[in-house]
């Protein structure tokens, strides 16, 4: 009996364990006496490739993209930082001392991984620069580093057919669009935040 009593008691405990935590009650409404289930799903745009090379080149620019565009947050957040500081600096001289000193230190973070870059990774960084700040890398580098340097700057992007002064356009240039694409995907795929 007490035997019996245990296997019972066992039993019913197993089946306890094994059944579900939580009662999930989805959203639903009914139309014309059908159910339908209501769920939020993210927007997913389909493209179409005109053939083969097109869609190759989708897939080399996607890896560009994904591979420089760390780079670009990585910009906008010290440019944000940046001018907090220098806005909290009274002094012009002072500024331009902070301003010297965070160059060098970008030089030393990030200069050699950015030398390895290629020049259309190059020219997709500034356009992901444009993107994020809103701002050409050209005025960027003429802000704080002044008119010289900019121009200076300027002339070796172009000496690399690069453009500082290139802007982010995904509603007239198929590439802009393409890599807004690119970035809205990996977004929802959970790459960057």
């Amino acid at each position: 009996m007490r035997f019996k009593l245990t296997v019972v008691f066992l039993s019913i405990f197993s089946f306890t364990i094994s059944g579900q935590d939580k009662l999930i009650i989805a959203e639903f409404t009914i139309v014309d006496g059908d159910t339908l289930y209501i769920s939020k799903v993210p927007e997913v745009e389909v493209l179409a490739f005109k053939n083969n090379i097109e869609r190759r080149r989708y897939y080399i620019l996607k890896r560009r993209v994904l591979k420089v565009y760390p780079y670009a947050l990585a910009a906008k957040e010290k440019l944000m930082s940046i001018q907090k500081v220098l806005d909290s600096i009274p002094k012009r001289r002072q500024k331009k001392k902070h301003t010297k000193e965070i160059v060098k230190w970008v030089k030393q973070e990030y200069a050699d991984s950015l030398k390895n870059l290629t020049m259309s990774e190059g020219k997709i960084l500034v356009k992901l620069i444009y993107r994020e700040t809103k701002t050409s890398s050209y005025e960027i580098v003429k802000s704080y580093r002044g008119r010289f340097n900019a121009f200076f700057w300027q002339t070796m992007a172009k000496f690399w057919d690069n453009n500082l002064k290139t802007e982010y356009d995904p509603l007239n240039i198929r590439e802009d669009m393409l890599i807004e694409h690119i970035l809205i995907q990996a977004t929802l795929e959970g790459k960057f935040e």
